[in-house]
């Protein structure tokens, strides 16, 4: 089940709120937030504040989903698969496991079975398989003799499976329901699964939108071995690369180490429109896995921004990933004092197109230079556009922070490698101490 906000477009978005199952309100973000980035609804609560009516699956997300009914049975039961039969395990991966809710709902609603009451109540047993899964998800629940419940289960993606695809494809996904003193029943619907650097972002049908921005947060991954070669790679350069960053100079001079870091593998530029989708309905964008930029040395706007962000994570220094028409770029803050809502206009921002160019360093030395044109044309990006960051131009215009995407629950893809389902992975700073991947 997708829960979003509405928009005011004279006051911008309004906050997005949750009933609980026990009547308290759930907020996973506020009206602060927009100042940093545009705010991640929330898609894994019990009820809807406003619920959008289904369409055709043309229509995808905002609680619009393909509704695949099937002949008359001894329960009414129906699934449905957002968005619009299409399954999205990036959408999955990129959110910290829910715990255990009263009527099954661990998973994020992006499957989700409705069930309806024939009179008697009823133990219910739900499983779900389709191929790229590690496992069946199952959820069990109690079924009132009037109520309609709705199981929302976890699917638990092979990710190394998922690494491996180039491309989406169409598959069986398969449904069976045992309720207690009737026979099983078993369904069987076609869904198109999307490779795991498939990144679906936003969505609109007319004045209806969801946002899922905070997804790029996820392929922003600390604990990824390739970070572990640049910052090697980054003390080899600058022998102070470990001492705690105390002021702008300090987080300067390790981004320059970074930067040079990439240089000196080899990392270039590489054109290309990686957009996979550009609405009017659905926005997807194909963001590759930090193995492969690194092992091919070539890395798109988008792709550099996520790879520099995830150093400067794994340090300590907080990033973010600035999303223009058609382009990315990224920033941290300069100052230690600047938390997620300090002016952007404070902050440093890099131009990642300037990996590998050569020009800087023919004319003055190195990646120094190539670092320092980089910075310059990164600061004039962010001039350029600033203005822009109000939320009627997004999905165009959207700045994401990536300590606020944690505290949202936004944990890295590549978290689920280690077996830990999302738990909190312990990753190592420059300085050698650990520090949680995402806050609990």
């Amino acid at each position: 089940m997708i829960v979003f906000g509405t928009r005011d477009e004279a006051h911008g978005p309004r906050r997005q709120t949750a009933r609980a199952s026990d009547g308290a309100a759930r907020v996973w973000t506020d009206v602060g937030a927009r100042n940093d980035s545009r705010p991640m609804p929330p898609v894994a609560t019990s009820r809807p504040v406003r619920r959008i009516g289904r369409t055709t699956a043309s229509a995808l997300l905002l609680g619009l989903a393909l509704a695949a009914r099937c002949g008359a049975a001894p329960l009414a039961w129906s699934i449905e698969i957002t968005p619009g039969g299409e399954l999205f395990p990036s959408l999955d991966l990129s959110q910290r496991p829910a715990g255990n809710t009263p009527g099954g709902s661990s998973g994020n609603g992006l499957v989700l079975v409705r069930v309806h009451g024939d009179g008697t109540p009823r133990h219910l047993v739900l499983r779900v398989e389709t191929p790229g899964l590690r496992a069946p998800a199952v959820v069990e629940a109690d079924l009132g003799a009037r109520d309609t419940i709705e199981l929302r289960p976890r699917l638990d993606w092979d990710i190394e499976r998922l690494r491996t695809m180039r491309s989406a494809g169409r598959q069986p996904l398969r449904a069976s329901l045992e309720a207690s003193a009737l026979p099983a029943e078993v369904r069987e619907i076609g869904v198109r699964v999307h490779p795991l650097d498939d990144a679906l972002y936003f969505v609109r049908e007319g004045k209806d939108h969801i946002d899922l921005g905070w997804v790029f947060a996820a392929y922003v991954d600390p604990g990824d071995p390739v970070v572990d070669e640049i910052v090697a790679s980054a003390r080899a350069l600058d022998a102070d690369f470990d001492r705690p960053a105390g002021d702008a100079d300090d987080r300067m001079r390790k981004a320059a180490a970074i930067w040079a870091a990439l240089v000196g593998h080899g990392l270039r530029y590489a054109t290309g429109d990686p957009a996979l989708s550009r609405g009017p309905v659905v926005y997807s964008q194909r963001v590759r896995l930090l193995g492969d930029v690194w092992r091919e040395r070539r890395a798109n706007c988008l792709d550099g921004s996520v790879l520099i962000a995830s150093v400067l994570e794994r340090i300590g220094i907080p990033a973010f990933i600035v999303l223009v028409p058609g382009h990315a770029f990224v920033g941290y803050r300069a100052n230690a004092d600047d938390g997620p809502r300090s002016d952007p206009g404070r902050a440093e921002f890099l131009e990642t197109t300037l990996l590998g160019d050569d020009a800087p360093a023919r004319s003055h030395g190195g990646a120094s230079a190539s670092f320092a044109a980089a910075r310059a044309a990164g600061r004039a990006r962010w001039r350029k556009a600033a203005l822009r960051f109000g939320h009627k131009h997004g999905p165009d215009y959207a700045l994401i922070d990536i300590g606020t995407a944690r505290s949202y629950g936004i944990i890295p893809l590549g978290a689920h490698g280690d077996g830990r389902r999302g738990g909190a992975r312990a990753v190592r700073t420059a300085a050698g101490f650990p520090r949680p991947n995402h806050p609990p």
